[in-house]
């Protein structure tokens, strides 16, 4: 990767092919339409920052993005003091969560090499919630799209 490499100076992109890679526990159900929103709100990320589509034309760069999670477990102690009447009674347990820590990264790579250019990666932790993950593939694009450059 060249840290000081400027994408602004660029204006035009494909994606890969791939364009998405699934990695991790996300990959398998569902991943088709995974895959399609995190490329539609990659396409919008790229746009909105002034980039622009090559087309049928060579492109300044390729564009990618991988999307994977790993399932985590954490573990706490709780001790409540639940005084009640003439009881003195202190309650103890231990208590396991398990979450899914996840991640999105836009990978521009040169055409000409495959080199990567640049790349913006963002982590959060996913709820077990479904119906959410739409809104956290948006949540991820928008995080991306705050590090990612606009082209010049």
């Amino acid at each position: 990767m060249h840290p000081d490499y400027d994408v602004s100076q660029l204006k035009t992109f494909i994606w890969a092919e791939p364009p998405v890679r699934v990695i991790g526990i996300l990959s398998g159900s569902g991943e088709s339409q995974l895959t399609d929103r995190a490329q539609s709100v990659g396409q919008a990320i790229l746009i909105n920052k002034g980039y622009v589509d090559a087309g049928p034309h060579k492109p300044d760069m390729i564009a990618s993005l991988m999307i994977g999670a790993v399932s985590q477990t954490s573990v706490s102690q709780h001790t409540v003091d639940a005084r009640q009447g003439y009881y003195d009674r202190t309650v103890s347990w231990t208590q396991e969560n398990e979450y899914l820590r996840g991640g999105v990264a836009m990978i521009l790579t040169n055409p000409d090499n495959g080199v990567i250019m640049w790349q913006g990666t963002a982590i959060d932790t996913l709820k077990s919630n479904r119906k959410s993950s739409g809104q956290k593939i948006d949540k991820f694009g928008k995080l991306v799209e705050e590090i990612l450059p606009a082209s010049q």
